[in-house]
């Protein structure tokens, strides 16, 4: 897998493997962060805010983490984590507000396809995703939790599409399927959102999980 860095205009942020301009929409979704239609929000995911406590300070992967909401998050609570997105825009911007804050030793942002991303085996004490959905790369992130580490995700569901009809069902949970992709470890929290009704305000159709994998 090759690898080497961004001109300056991205400053050194690492990117490895060198995938077709617009593989999986990246073009798109850089223009989306450079005109400030991205996801722009720093503060971190409820889900993950209320469900950390259980998990030990150590290492921690970020997939599609965008603008580094999360990944910067918990850096600030101690972690040191890897944030990766195929989006050089929105690390850029990531790595800059990590800047601001001193937090550049305890974070990284890699540019990667996720699909083509050497996820190493049995590594992080902590493994997040959130609005976003590939399952592809289900079995690797298992692979890279280690033996007694966490995995807390969550993304949108099939009933999204009681609000979005136009989003494809590939990018949408089924009902149940995250939890079964996780049936061998340990739920300490489950919920699916969205299945009864089309939704109030303020709410999303998402599936979230915590997990934990059995000890070797």
């Amino acid at each position: 897998m090759s690898e080497h860095h961004t001109s300056s205009t991205h400053g050194p942020v690492r990117i490895i493997g060198t995938p077709p301009e617009e593989r999986n929409s990246r073009r798109d979704w850089n223009r989306r962060y450079a005109s400030g239609r991205g996801p722009q929000k720093e503060d971190p995911h409820p889900w993950l805010v209320e469900n950390l406590w259980r998990v030990k300070r150590g290492r921690a992967l970020d997939v599609a983490c965008g603008m580094g909401r999360d990944s910067i998050w918990l850096a600030q609570q101690g972690f040191r984590v890897h944030g990766v997105d195929f989006s050089a825009v929105a690390l850029h911007a990531a790595r800059e507000r990590a800047a601001r804050l001193g937090l550049l030793d305890r974070v990284q942002f890699v540019v990667a396809d996720l699909t083509q991303f050497g996820f190493p085996r049995d590594y992080y004490d902590l493994v997040i995703g959130f609005s976003f959905w590939e399952p592809r790369i289900m079995g690797d992130l298992r692979d890279a939790v280690r033996p007694g580490g966490f995995l807390i995700y969550e993304t949108f569901n099939i009933w999204w599409k009681w609000t979005r009809p136009d989003v494809p069902d590939r990018f949408l949970l089924q009902p149940g399927e995250l939890r079964q992709w996780f049936k061998d470890w340990r739920v300490w929290a489950y919920r699916e959102v969205g299945s009864d009704q089309p939704f109030t305000a303020g709410k999303k159709a998402v599936s979230s999980i915590v997990a934990q994998k059995p000890e070797a």
